[in-house]
């Protein structure tokens, strides 16, 4: 579910129990959460508009609960992460590659970004990404805990490039990589980009439909 703040969810369960309820305010939420009363009682009104919790102003402050939709949605997450946690995490992963819309080979070859790959990746990426489709429960399982790799976005007069997300990889287990994850995509969870310093489709002779397997440096 988007469009709420799920670190207030949490804490007003912290507060009031699944089922109980909490008196509290503003005040004293934002100084946990470190942001202003107006912000929080924004996020408040928030939740209560889609149905996460129970809010009632008072005097002194206000009373919380969380509704049932607040429970299942927390007992929700609950379970994913307790999957994370508990799955033998995977060595390698494999995805399918996919034919992409070329759009790849533009925004590498953007100078800001290709300094940016060679000082945080350690190499300058083929002018191209390769597109495989995965499964997105797995690959989650297989980057839970993986440091991040962070490239900062940038403008030129034209427009704005967003920040991108990177791990280092070894493709088949050989070849120096990287799975990026860029702010501002049009890919669905289960599509992930690589990029690496030679022609990858090249080099392991793939085609749409091969099976390529990827494994954390």
């Amino acid at each position: 579910m988007q469009g709420y703040d799920k670190e207030l969810l949490v804490l007003v369960a912290s507060k009031a129990g699944l089922r109980g309820q909490a008196r509290t305010s503003t005040a004293k939420l934002s100084v946990i959460l470190g942001c202003s009363q107006q912000t929080v009682s924004r996020k408040l009104r928030e939740l209560k508009e889609v149905g996460l919790v129970e809010l009632a102003a008072e005097p002194s402050g206000c009373t919380l609960s969380l509704t049932d939709k607040g429970v299942e949605e927390l007992k929700a997450d609950f379970v994913f992460l307790k999957r994370l946690f508990e799955v033998r995490k995977a060595k390698a992963v494999s995805g399918v590659v996919k034919n992409g819309l070329g759009e790849g080979k533009y925004y590498v070859s953007r100078p800001a970004y290709l300094s940016q790959f060679r000082k945080l990746l350690g190499f300058k990426p083929f002018f191209g990404t390769l597109n495989l489709a995965v499964d997105a429960e797995a690959l989650d399982s297989f980057l839970f805990g993986a440091p991040p790799v962070n490239v900062q976005g940038f403008s030129t007069d034209e427009r704005s490039f967003g920040d991108i997300r990177a791990y280092s990889v070894l493709v088949e287990g050989k070849q120096p990589s990287a799975l990026i994850f860029p702010e501002r995509t049009n890919h669905p969870k289960n599509e992930v980009e690589v990029i690496s310093p030679v022609n990858l489709r090249k080099k392991f002779k793939l085609k749409e439909g091969s099976r390529v397997s990827f494994s954390l440096c």
